[in-house]
């Protein structure tokens, strides 16, 4: 059976002008953020449709369209980001759900994890935003030219996005990885959907897949301090970052408990970000602030979990004020020689 066959659509309120005129209010923002994480505009339309009237996609007419993309059209984080209730009772039931429909594709339902990350981490740490050019704006999106703000020089020929879910970040981390200790899914395929073999029973079988394409590593502490080095800003996406948060950090952990220190052009980066994490001034900085609450956070975690003895090393360099680097708070911060591990 398919678990969305008779999905409930009762919380679009399409008979009520009022609320579907708030939600097309609500709809350029949300375009112009899938347009710049490289949405097309098919797939643009799939989600409109679902954020506006609760449509589904036609899966089974999908399976062979754009497969290799990670923002294909509604994948598992907007199904749940852009679903109208907020009550996680019913969302994580959804949750279930989707990840239990057989004609959706692997990537429609992992794919989503992938995004949750590149929205609170990667575009996080560069200030919630990404810049698209004005000129290809312009064909695909002509409303929203005038709505964007200017990128400053040397990129006046782009507009700046905002990338952010509202700061739901936390909210939706938890809804889709209730269990972090959970490697692997079992995923319903159909003859249509199969990743690596075909189905043995009819109408689908199940296949085990990694429940995410990635695994976190050291290299991300760069990622953490490139947020701490970036200018405070208002943005939704900024403040939003995603290992503000005890159960994301607590991933991270788990992904590099093991890892040995890195070697070669992977050292420096690292140490920059441990540099940035010990060194950040929480004196200046609102005690309630996400960066405050990232780096309270992040120190405990150094310094109080175990971690392989190399790294373990770094932690303590970095904490005892063993790494000096140049213009560590600018854009091209440089390691000084003398603190590198001999």
């Amino acid at each position: 059976m398919n678990p969305l066959e008779n999905f409930d659509t009762s919380h679009w309120k399409t008979d009520d002008k009022s609320w579907m005129k708030e939600r097309e209010k609500q709809w350029p923002e949300i375009e112009q953020m899938l347009y710049a994480l490289e949405m097309t505009k098919k797939g643009r339309g799939i989600v409109k449709r679902y954020f506006l009237k609760g449509s589904l996609p036609h899966w089974k007419k999908l399976h062979d369209w754009d497969r290799d993309s990670t923002v294909r059209h509604l994948n598992l984080l907007l199904f749940l980001y852009l679903h109208p209730c907020q009550d996680e009772t019913v969302l994580r039931s959804l949750r279930d759900q989707f990840m239990e429909h057989p004609q959706a594709l692997p990537g429609d339902r992992l794919g989503g994890f992938t995004l949750l990350f590149s929205i609170g981490q990667g575009h996080a740490s560069s200030g919630g935003t990404r810049l698209v050019s004005t000129s290809e704006l312009e064909k695909e999106l002509p409303l929203a030219v005038s709505q964007l703000p200017d990128a400053p020089a040397p990129y006046a020929h782009c507009k700046i996005v905002d990338i952010h879910t509202s700061g739901h970040n936390e909210r939706l981390f938890n809804l889709m990885l209730p269990d972090l200790s959970q490697d692997t899914v079992q995923l319903p395929v159909t003859r249509d959907t199969y990743f690596s073999r075909a189905p043995r029973y009819f109408p689908w079988d199940h296949e085990e897949l990694p429940l995410r394409a990635f695994r976190f590593a050291l290299y991300d502490l760069w990622t953490m301090g490139q947020w701490l080095a970036f200018p405070a800003t208002s943005s939704k996406g900024y403040n939003d970052m995603i290992f503000q948060y005890e159960r994301p950090l607590d991933l991270w952990y788990q992904d590099v408990a093991k890892s040995a220190a890195p070697e070669g052009k992977w050292l420096e980066p690292v140490l920059i970000g441990l540099y940035r994490i010990f060194q950040f001034d929480l004196d200046n900085e609102p005690d309630e602030s996400p960066r405050t609450r990232f780096v309270r956070r992040m120190r405990a975690l150094l310094t109080e979990r175990q971690f392989s003895e190399s790294f373990q090393a770094l932690v303590k360099l970095a904490k005892n004020d063993g790494i000096a680097v140049r213009n560590p708070w600018s854009d091209e911060p440089k390691l000084r020689s003398r603190s590198l591990p001999h």
